[in-house]
């Protein structure tokens, strides 16, 4: 009896060493591992959701997003030397989001904070030296091409109970902002419209990489070192425009919002008298018309470039908006011949009295 005493006692404390382990790995009930539920709050430029419906607002389940979970087992202290999810990649598993690699568990006791990115390429780090505390993340880089970028997201969740094991609630936000372009004919002269093609439309000198430093609130945090200027092209081809406004998109603004070429850019300041100048150049071309009786032949193609400096609230891009530019060209201008309405204005009569004549010497008195 002492002998099997003295074995259930090495057993016992095998597993509780084997439980502080660094790594984390399983060694309790599965229930008891952490687990997220993941949301991308409003649009994600991967997937162009044209709505806020739960579905088009899940996070997707083919993408995966990094942790850091920092506990304090007290309830109030917390020990940021030793993170019990150090940058951990989390996926969907079996119907669950959690730890790509191993088993995550939850303490037994306290409460427990967590920090959460995508995608996990980012260099990304926490910073626990300065408030607020939160993830710093160096040399982004979007990518220039329309439909090839990435759209960096970040979350957090503080105070989670460790002894109710809940489900981690993250709500990713954007710390880009997003652009796309609606065009329509807003020609008003019945006879005019459906004249108009639109052939291209360029963001010129957009920037698409810097550094990103958390803030007091999540997602709003502040960019330095932004650069890499680039320009892109919104729409390419030659489309007549209609009175319906429809989204832009590579080949054809027809279709919905989930094919529009929109694209994410470094939130900043909006400047004008600069050659950093942002600028829409639109190019159009305008097919042969009659009004008021004259014929005018068709405009080969005509170059706007339209300034997002006074257009832009606060004259800068900030994080997680979406900035859809509504643009609409006119031949209304056409029917703005100068024309005349002449008329004669009567006599205006002046009174002019006290003029007297002497007859007798013939001379004024």
């Amino acid at each position: 009896m002492k002998k099997m005493k003295k074995v259930f006692v090495l057993f016992f404390a095998a597993a509780l060493a084997l439980a502080a382990c660094s790594k984390n790995e399983a060694f309790r009930s599965e229930p008891e591992s952490i687990s997220f539920s993941p949301n991308a709050l409003t649009t994600k430029a991967l997937i162009l959701p044209d709505s806020n419906s739960p579905e088009q607002l899940a996070f997707p389940t083919t993408e995966s997003f990094n942790v850091f979970g920092y506990a304090a087992l007290d309830g109030s202290t917390y020990n940021y030397a030793t993170p019990i999810m150090d940058d951990v990649n989390i996926s969907y598993q079996g119907g669950d989001w959690k730890a790509t690699t191993g088993t995550y568990l939850w303490p037994a006791t306290g409460k427990v904070d967590f920090y959460a990115y995508y995608p996990s390429t980012l260099n990304a780090t926490f910073d626990s030296a300065t408030e607020p505390k939160g993830i710093n993340i160096t040399g982004v880089s979007l990518g220039t091409a329309i439909g090839s970028q990435i759209d960096p997201l970040v979350a957090c969740v503080l105070a989670q109970d460790a002894p109710s094991k809940p489900t981690v609630q993250l709500v990713f936000k954007h710390i880009t902002s997003q652009i796309a372009v609606m065009a329509k004919d807003a020609t008003t002269t019945e006879s005019l419209k459906g004249k108009i093609s639109i052939e291209k439309v360029v963001f010129k000198n957009m920037k698409t990489s810097g550094d990103y430093e958390r803030s007091t609130t999540i997602g709003k945090g502040n960019w330095s070192n932004i650069n890499t200027k680039a320009d892109f092209v919104s729409f390419q081809g030659s489309e007549v425009l209609q009175e319906t406004e429809s989204f832009l998109s590579g080949a054809s603004f027809v279709a919905s919002i989930d094919n529009s070429a929109a694209f994410v850019v470094i939130p900043e300041n909006v400047v004008t008298g600069t050659a950093e100048d942002q600028v829409i150049e639109v190019k159009y071309s305008i097919a042969a018309y009659t009004i008021n009786g004259f014929d005018y032949p068709a405009t080969p193609t005509q170059t706007v470039e339209i300034p997002l400096y006074g257009r832009v609230s606060g004259n800068k891009l900030q994080n997680g908006k979406r900035y859809i530019f509504h643009i609409g060209i006119s031949l209304d201008g056409a029917n703005n011949e100068i024309m005349f309405s002449p008329v004669v204005e009567g006599w205006e009569n002046e009174e002019i009295t006290g003029i007297t004549i002497d007859a007798v010497n013939a001379s004024l008195l």
